[in-house]
């Protein structure tokens, strides 16, 4: 009896036992696994506008991807209209989303807008590329510039045959469609949202960021440097908008092509007429800062260097004021180009490492253009008073008679020595201890005047 209780009341505790440890090991299996899963997200998304693809852009969207590193967002939105724009800058903000660590989608919207020339290309490099109903995607041919066609030469088939494996790259890297991307550029065509769709070349067609959002929520990804596909958990999300710099919206409207071309022309005529006409410095000045910002807008030079360039332009015309009367001309076009310099070198606004703010920047440029100006004031008043010493100092003096003047001569004490001298109005008597005045000077002889008429 006493042995049969010890048994059933071993078999419990052991069963108890067993729960208990089952239960540890869950609890353990769930706080390790808790532990080892991947960190929250911040379900938030950051959304960039891209117009035309030029040096704004390039940087507005380096700034971008760097907020999002830095604020840990969830990942980037592009928000696509553009005609096109500068290849240089295409290739680096497609390589800025290709090397990105977090996912990037295209949008192309709203209803009305394109992903024109160099459109295709960053459309193709997203993770996830949308386009909304009423928008086209396309025409890639490369141009010249000022956007007429390259013509037939060697150079033109080697910059297509380039292009055309940069844009194969994209479509083979993301998985798209090769043979309509490589059409974008060897043919110039451009192809509707649902034609983009059934041809494989975006995703799907959306009206908004926000049915985006919904829609490729789920969607699995490849992100760079991972090796596992990335799953997008975007249902929930929210969408901060990017802040532009005063920098970016100033870079952003050198972009237009329009205003390009007005400055590039100034530049011309400016240059143009001071060389001409030698010495107007003011077409001179204003053609060579065009110039520049011309080809700032056209990511010729690139606008670190650029802004360097107008810095050292800015300098040496205040250094030139002091030696050249310009009148100012010189001196108020180094102090804009100066100004202007310092403005695009370091974003002010920026909060990416070195920053310069306008508390610094504009009495640097005040400090610069106020020394200019005071050694140029010195400059020219030294100029234009008169001499003190020397001959030339003699005219202007006043002078005492040291006889009565004979036939309209005589002599004057000039600082202890004698000069012979003869009177500007020879009727006029002037007699000995008279004040004179000279009024000019010609070898040994001195033209005096009566100070003293009465």
């Amino acid at each position: 009896m006493g042995a049969s209780t010890t048994f059933k009341i071993s078999i419990g505790s052991g069963f108890m036992n067993f729960i208990k440890n089952s239960l540890l090991v869950i609890l353990i299996s769930m706080i390790t696994s808790t532990l080892l899963a991947e960190p929250n997200r911040s379900g938030v998304w950051l959304r960039v506008e891209v117009g035309i693809v030029g040096s704004a852009s390039d940087d507005i969207l380096k700034s971008a991807v760097a907020q999002v590193k830095e604020q840990s967002l969830e990942g980037l939105i592009i928000q696509l209209d553009t005609p096109g724009g500068a290849l240089d800058s295409t290739r680096s903000m497609v390589k800025q989303i290709l090397a990105a660590p977090f996912p990037v989608v295209v949008w192309v919207g709203p209803s009305g807008s394109r992903a024109g020339s160099a459109g295709a290309f960053i459309t193709l490099a997203g993770h996830v590329a949308a386009m909304a109903q009423g928008t086209n995607i396309g025409a890639s041919h490369p141009v010249s510039a000022s956007g007429k066609d390259m013509g037939n030469n060697e150079v033109s088939r080697k910059v297509e045959e380039d292009t055309t494996a940069f844009i194969e790259s994209i479509a083979q890297e993301r998985g798209r469609n090769i043979e309509v991307a490589r059409s974008f550029v060897i043919a110039s065509a451009s192809i509707t949202a649902k034609e983009a769709l059934d041809n494989n070349v975006i995703d799907l067609i959306v009206p908004d960021v926000a049915t985006l959002l919904e829609k490729i929520d789920g969607r699995k990804v490849s992100i760079f440097g991972k090796k596992e596909p990335y799953e997008l958990r975007t249902a929930k999300s929210s969408v901060l908008t990017y802040e532009r710099t005063p920098k970016q919206e100033f870079l952003e409207i050198l972009s237009n092509p329009n205003l390009f071309y007005l400055l590039f022309v100034a530049g011309l005529i400016g240059l143009g007429f001071e060389l001409t006409h030698p010495g107007a410095l003011f077409p001179g000045v204003a053609g060579g800062i065009c110039m520049i910002l011309a080809l700032i807008a056209t990511s010729v030079l690139p606008v670190s260097f650029g802004a360097m360039l107008m810095l050292l332009v800015g300098v040496a015309l205040m250094v030139a004021e002091v030696f050249v009367p310009s009148f100012g001309v010189l001196g108020i076009g180094g102090f804009i180009a100066f100004v202007v310099g310092s403005f695009l070198l370091v974003d002010p606004g920026n909060e990416q490492g070195l920053q310069v703010s306008w508390f610094t920047i504009l009495p640097g440029a005040l400090t610069i253009g106020a020394t200019a100006a005071t050694i140029g004031y010195l400059v020219l008043k030294a100029e234009r008073s008169k001499p003190t010493t020397g001959s030339e100092a003699l005219v202007g003096s006043v002078v005492q008679v040291k006889n009565d003047f004979v036939d309209g001569y005589g002599n004057v004490l000039v600082e202890g020595e004698l000069w012979r001298a003869k009177s500007h109005s020879p009727d006029l008597m002037i007699s000995n201890e008279d004040q004179v005045e000279v009024v000019d000077r010609n070898g040994l002889l001195l033209t005096v005047k009566k100070i003293n008429n009465s």
